[in-house]
């Protein structure tokens, strides 16, 4: 498993690699042939979006409107065109997925 984090130890677990930048992790997982991530946390999530690296979402809207807060995926230099999969009723949820069209 890795992390991305410039505060953690790099040796704080020895089944966890530390990374300090996207760079670094993006080279390895590509030296890697690693395809398939599930990137979480709103910055990391940015970042993947902003180097081109996501394919597909999966959005899960609650029955809540917030008054306020934050863009859900922040500024983005550019805008990303979805396609829609489908969506699901998970009882008062709706999970939507998204195919990335590049």
């Amino acid at each position: 498993m890795g992390v991305l984090s410039t505060t953690l130890p790099e040796d704080a677990d020895p089944r966890v690699t530390v990374y300090r930048d996207m760079d670094s992790l993006l080279t390895d997982l590509d030296q890697r042939g690693i395809k398939h991530v599930y990137p979480d946390g709103g910055r990391l999530v940015q970042s993947f979006i902003r180097s081109g690296r996501v394919d597909a979402f999966i959005i899960s809207v609650a029955p809540v409107l917030i008054g306020a807060g934050h863009r859900l995926f922040g500024e983005l230099t550019k805008d990303v065109p979805l396609r829609l999969d489908s969506a699901t009723d998970l009882g008062g949820f709706a999970q939507l997925r998204y195919t990335v069209e590049k």
